[in-house]
């Protein structure tokens, strides 16, 4: 009998479920040679913005680009500066991605770093509340793994405070909380279509939404370094500007996205039902604004490291994310943090699993059992 492998991710047969279409997109970008801010760019940006229900999409080159430039069109809208001062502080969850931080660093400010809530592994808006300083000017929630941060309790904070907010939706396309999409509920929604998002490029892509429209029009000129009128920088900018191809994928990966995420949801649902009874395990928040980006449990830091073993024996691609918090990274450890004592436990007790949309039933039930086989054989 062939062992069952079980990937992390499946761009093979993502690829050949919108072939045709994204086959016929690259083949017109090679026909009309317009490589940059194409007419599938504009046609990209319009279809995330009506899926979306927000009224502007500004395709950039990466999601990381995403949040810095949110980040520099906020500085050059409430400060008239073009990047922020050293003193002045936004707060974020140091359990996340180096780019949250690394953003707000490259738009000139100091990232502060809050704890967060042990259940969702989000940021804690109580956290969040007793980090704000007279220096503080904004604060950057992320969405991890597809959950929806506490956006209540932190758009409280933000307003109390005069606080600008922007949300950090890399893992979180289509993600939604109280029924309206991620991205759209503060003053900017950074996205990454990293291939191994919920809508992948074929290679780095970005996306910022916002409802305002004097943010969307200084988005515009700092993707096209810094020019409202063509050889004529306004302000200092970059070259993050979506490219054809790119977006010509995204266009076609796009229609599918409703009912491959619906299928994410599925085999989570799969996930929770047959490890739901072993104790040793906790599970993902159960929250129906969750898209599963990855499905991620938690179990006692002595095991964590014999359970990926054994997965991967198995054959399965399960992963730690994240190992180190970014207070502990050389790059950011200056900038130490508050007390984040659920951040340093789930630092040392996460582990995601699989939860691709084109996971097969005895692939999924492959995870089950091994999973369960592990707490068995002892």
């Amino acid at each position: 009998m062939r062992p069952i492998n079980v990937a992390l991710l499946d761009l093979h047969k993502e690829y050949a479920c919108c072939k045709a279409g994204i086959d016929r997109g690259i083949k017109n970008c090679l026909k009309t040679q317009q490589w940059i801010l194409g007419e599938p760019v504009k046609a990209f940006e319009q279809k995330a913005a009506a899926y979306l229900s927000t009224k502007h999409a500004v395709a950039v080159a990466s999601g990381t680009d995403a949040l810095t430039l949110s980040l520099r069109a906020l500085a050059l809208q409430r400060f008239n500066s073009e990047f922020f001062q050293p003193y002045q502080e936004i707060i974020t969850t140091p359990f996340t991605f180096a780019a949250t931080a690394e953003a707000i660093i490259l738009a000139g400010a100091k990232p502060v770093f809050a704890d967060i809530d042990q259940r969702s592994l989000n940021l804690d808006p109580a956290a969040v509340s007793r980090a704000v300083t007279e220096n503080t000017v904004g604060i950057i929630p992320v969405h991890l793994f597809g959950l929806p941060a506490d956006l209540t309790g932190l758009t409280r904070i933000a307003k109390k405070h005069g606080l600008f907010m922007v949300e950090d939706t890399a893992q979180a396309f289509g993600s939604k909380f109280n029924g309206k999409y991620c991205g759209t509920l503060a003053d900017c929604g950074a996205f990454s279509f990293f291939p191994s998002k919920n809508l992948g490029a074929f290679g780095d892509a970005g996306m910022i939404t916002t409802q305002d429209n004097g943010l969307a029009d200084i988005l515009l000129m700092l993707r096209n370094h810094g020019q409202k009128q063509a050889y004529n920088s306004g302000c200092v900018g970059y070259n993050s500007r979506l490219d054809s191809i790119q977006a010509a994928v995204l266009l076609e990966k796009i229609k599918n996205i409703k009912r491959l995420i619906e299928r994410r949801v599925k085999i989570a649902g799969l996930y929770r039902k047959g490890l739901a009874t072993l104790k040793q395990l906790s599970l993902p928040l159960a929250d129906k604004g969750h898209t599963y980006n990855l499905f991620t449990i938690r179990t006692a830091p002595a095991i964590r490291g014999q359970l990926l073993e054994w997965l991967n024996q198995n054959n399965i691609q399960a992963r730690v994310y994240y190992p180190l918090l970014l207070h502990k990274m050389a790059a950011f450890k200056k900038y130490g943090g508050q007390a984040l004592v659920n951040a340093e436990k789930a630092s040392i007790s996460v582990l995601s699993l699989p939860c691709h949309p084109f996971l097969t039933s005895s692939q999924t039930n492959h995870v089950i059992n091994t999973i369960r086989g592990f707490f068995k054989k002892d």
